[in-house]
């Protein structure tokens, strides 16, 4: 998802955090690793679609994904499946990816993801990121990792990133800085900031990511290696509605801007959760 300069989100993520009254004598202590951990087993079963506006076609992706509570180690284990329609033709795609977050200590964690794709353009090809985060103070994480990844075409992208999460009472912020060497051609960047509310009752929560760049493939893989910028949202609700189930819905949109043609893409999600 894009932002016409790089310092648009810096600035609104500070200006939600400074609404924020008495974050560091209210917040909660951040956990140790990148993403809150699981608890028990998770099953979800998720559709995404994108509506992209002309000629640029449609995308769905139906994924299959549990997470395992392995005590200092969370694994995550996904499949998905992707058609992807664009300018006439029409392509589909299988991946299978896993992520491992681990707390080595009370301040350091990790988190390595693996992804494999066939040699549909649906997905990229290959994806191997490793993130490292050190809780700074108690309610307060700094996260420094790299991604490779070989996109359709054998265009090859590697990227550095560097961010923090803000823990406060009733939720956190964080931000993410991307800086990608798409096959030497030259630097692109990506800004990545998220929002998130659990309900102050219940156990249901909203979560608002926002995104501004020239990385467009961290948006859009059949987009890797070529010029432009993005910008857009994404609004995610999930609401338990029975015992372990949950139910999750997002809609979205992205705008993108390049020498060839200015297009946007409208995505809708839903999903379902069962924890055990």
């Amino acid at each position: 998802m894009t932002i016409k300069t790089h310092h648009t989100f810096a600035i609104a993520a500070a200006a939600l955090l400074a609404a924020q009254p008495a974050v560091a004598q209210t917040a909660p202590p951040a956990p140790a690793r990148i993403a809150p951990p699981a608890t028990g087993t998770k099953i979800t079963l998720s559709n995404e679609m994108t509506d992209f506006s002309g000629p640029f076609g449609k995308r769905r992706e139906t994924t299959l994904e549990s997470s395992f509570d392995l005590g200092r180690t969370t694994l995550v284990l996904s499949g998905s499946h992707a058609t992807r329609k664009f300018e006439g033709e029409s392509f589909k795609g299988l991946q299978l990816g896993a992520v491992a977050f681990h707390d080595w200590t009370d301040r350091f964690s990790s988190r390595t993801t693996v992804t494999l794709a066939d040699k549909s353009p649906a997905f990229a090809r290959t994806e191997l990121a490793h993130d490292i985060s050190y809780k700074l103070i108690p309610n307060a994480l700094l996260t420094v990792g790299g991604k490779y990844a070989r996109y359709d075409g054998n265009v090859d992208v590697k990227s550095l990133f560097a961010g923090g999460s803000l823990y406060f009472r009733g939720g956190f912020a964080t931000y993410r800085l991307g800086v990608h060497d798409v096959d030497n051609r030259g630097h692109q960047f990506s800004h990545l900031a998220s929002f998130r509310l659990k309900d102050p009752k219940g156990s249901g929560q909203s979560q608002l990511w926002l995104a501004a760049g020239t990385a467009l493939q961290e948006q859009e893989v059949l987009a890797a290696g070529r010029k432009g910028k993005y910008r857009g949202f994404h609004l995610q609700r999930v609401q338990p509605i029975a015992g372990p189930v949950a139910l999750s819905f997002g809609l979205g949109r992205t705008w993108y801007d390049t020498p060839a043609s200015n297009y946007h893409g409208t995505k809708a999600t839903v999903g379902i959760t069962l924890t055990r």
